[in-house]
C-alpha cells in the first residue's frame, strides 16, 4: 500500500538529493553524479549549476574534471548535453542512444542506411576528435548520392549529423565544455577519451537492466517521482519500456496530496518537510527545472510562465524557502559585472535580501572574479523599489 507524503515532504527530499539543502563538501565527480549530470546546452551553466551544490567550487574545479576526463560533456538524457560522471556515460549514452535509433529508423529506412553500421563507422573514424562538419561529410561519403535530408519528414537541420550519431559513443573533448569556451565542438568516440575510465570496448548491457539502472540513478537525483516524471528526466518513450525497467528495481510507493503515485528507492530516505531551505540561484536550464513532468513541488503555477518561455527557454532563477521565487541574470563586460534579481513578489526582497545578495555575491565570486566594478541590482518590485543598488 501507498504511503502518504506530503508536498513540503517531496520538496524537501527532491532538494536534499540536489544538494540544495546544503551544499556538499564531495569530489567533482561525485556531485555530478549525484544530482543527475548538470544540464550543458550553455558552456557556462554548468559551472553555476555546480557552484550552487557544491562547497569551495570553482571554475577550475570543473574545468580539472572535464580536461582530466573524470566527467564528460556529452548528449545523454532526453537526447540533450549534459556532463556526468565519466563512470555513469555508458549506460546513459545506451539507454538515450536507444531512444535516438527508434527515433530516426524510419527515416534510415527511406534513404537506405544502416543506422547501426553508420553509427559503428562513425566512432570509428572519430578514434581522434573530429569536428561535426568532418563527421558529416564522412557519413555521407559512406552513402554515395543518398539525400539524407529528403529522407527526413519535413526536413531538418545537420541530416547526416542525426544519422550518423543516432547510436551514441560519441563524446565532446575540450576545450568544448571549457568556461567560457564557445568553440566549434570536437567529437570522439568516449571509449577512446575516456580509455583511463571505461571499458573499451564498451561493456554489452541487456536494454532493460540499462533502463532500471538509468531509473535508479534518476530516483536517487529526482526521487520520489511519478512514472511520468522519470520517462521525462531520463527521456524514455513507451510505457512497456519503463514498466520493465521498474520491476528490476526495488522501490517504495508513496501518494501525493493530490492523489498521484510516486516512486522511489526502498533505501530512500523522505526528509522532513519543515526542513530550512536556504536560498539558491541556479542557472539557466537547470536539471532540477527540466527534469520533472509535474513542477509544482518546485514552482507555483502562476509563476510557471515567467519561468518557462514559448521559445523553450528556461530561465535562471532564484529560490526562496525551497521554491522558485524570481529569476537573475548576469552580464559582464570589460568594466563591470552585474547580478540582476527579479523575484517575483516583493516579499523575496523584503524577508531574504540579506541572503539574496550574499548569494549573488559569491555568483560574482564564481564568474567575474577579475571584473573592475561590481554590483547587484534589484528589478521594481513595489518592496523593492528603494533598493537601488549593490555595490560590491
Amino acid at each position: 500500500m501507498a504511503t502518504p507524503i506530503t508536498a513540503d515532504e517531496v520538496n524537501r527530499t527532491t532538494l536534499a538529493r540536489q544538494q540544495l539543502l546544503a551544499r556538499s563538501d564531495d569530489d567533482v565527480p561525485a556531485v555530478v553524479g549525484r544530482v543527475g549530470g548538470l544540464q550543458a546546452q550553455h558552456a557556462d551553466m554548468p559551472y553555476v549549476a555546480l557552484w550552487a551544490r557544491r562547497a569551495g567550487q570553482t571554475i577550475g574545479a570543473l574545468e580539472d574534471a572535464l580536461t582530466d576526463g573524470d566527467v564528460v560533456k556529452a548528449t545523454v538524457m532526453r537526447s540533450t548535453l549534459h556532463v556526468v560522471p565519466s563512470a555513469d556515460w555508458p549506460l546513459l549514452d545506451a539507454v538515450s542512444a536507444e531512444q535516438r535509433l527508434a527515433a530516426w529508423r524510419a527515416s534510415a529506412r527511406r534513404a537506405g542506411v544502416d543506422l547501426t553500421g553508420l553509427n559503428a563507422a562513425v566512432r570509428a573514424f572519430c578514434a581522434e576528435p573530429r569536428t561535426l562538419d568532418e563527421v558529416e561529410a564522412f557519413a555521407a561519403d559512406q552513402y554515395p548520392g543518398v539525400d539524407a535530408v529528403a529522407a527526413i519528414p519535413g526536413g531538418v537541420s545537420r541530416a547526416w549529423w542525426r544519422l550518423a550519431s543516432a547510436g551514441g559513443g560519441l563524446v565532446h573533448v575540450p576545450p568544448s565544455g571549457l568556461w567560457g569556451s564557445h568553440v566549434a565542438a570536437r567529437y570522439q568516440d568516449g571509449s577512446r577519451w575516456l580509455a583511463d575510465r571505461v571499458s573499451h570496448p564498451l561493456p554489452v548491457v541487456p536494454p532493460d537492466e540499462a533502463r532500471a539502472r538509468v531509473v535508479e540513478m534518476y530516483l536517487r537525483a529526482f526521487g520520489p517521482a511519478s512514472v511520468r516524471d522519470v520517462a521525462r528526466g531520463i527521456g524514455v518513450r513507451g510505457v512497456g519500456s519503463m514498466k520493465r525497467a521498474l520491476a528490476l528495481l526495488e522501490l517504495r510507493a508513496y501518494v501525493a496530496p493530490d492523489g498521484r503515485e510516486l516512486l522511489d528507492l526502498a533505501d530512500a530516505a523522505v526528509v522532513p518537510g519543515d526542513t530550512p531551505a536556504p536560498v539558491r540561484l541556479l542557472p539557466r536550464w537547470d536539471q532540477l527545472l527540466v527534469a520533472l513532468d509535474e513542477r509544482s513541488r518546485i514552482v507555483d503555477a502562476e509563476h510557471v510562465g515567467r519561468v518557462y518561455r514559448r521559445n523553450a527557454d528556461v530561465l535562471p532563477t532564484l529560490w526562496v524557502d525551497g521554491r522558485v521565487a524570481g529569476t537573475w541574470s548576469l552580464d559582464v563586460d570589460a568594466r563591470r559585472a552585474t547580478v540582476h534579481l527579479e523575484p517575483f513578489t516583493g516579499d523575496a526582497w523584503a524577508h531574504h535580501r540579506d541572503a539574496l545578495e550574499a548569494e549573488a555575491g559569491a555568483l560574482l565570486d564564481l564568474a567575474a572574479a577579475d571584473a573592475p566594478e561590481r554590483e547587484i541590482t534589484w528589478s521594481a518590485e513595489p518592496a523593492a523599489r528603494e533598493s537601488g543598488r549593490a555595490h560590491r
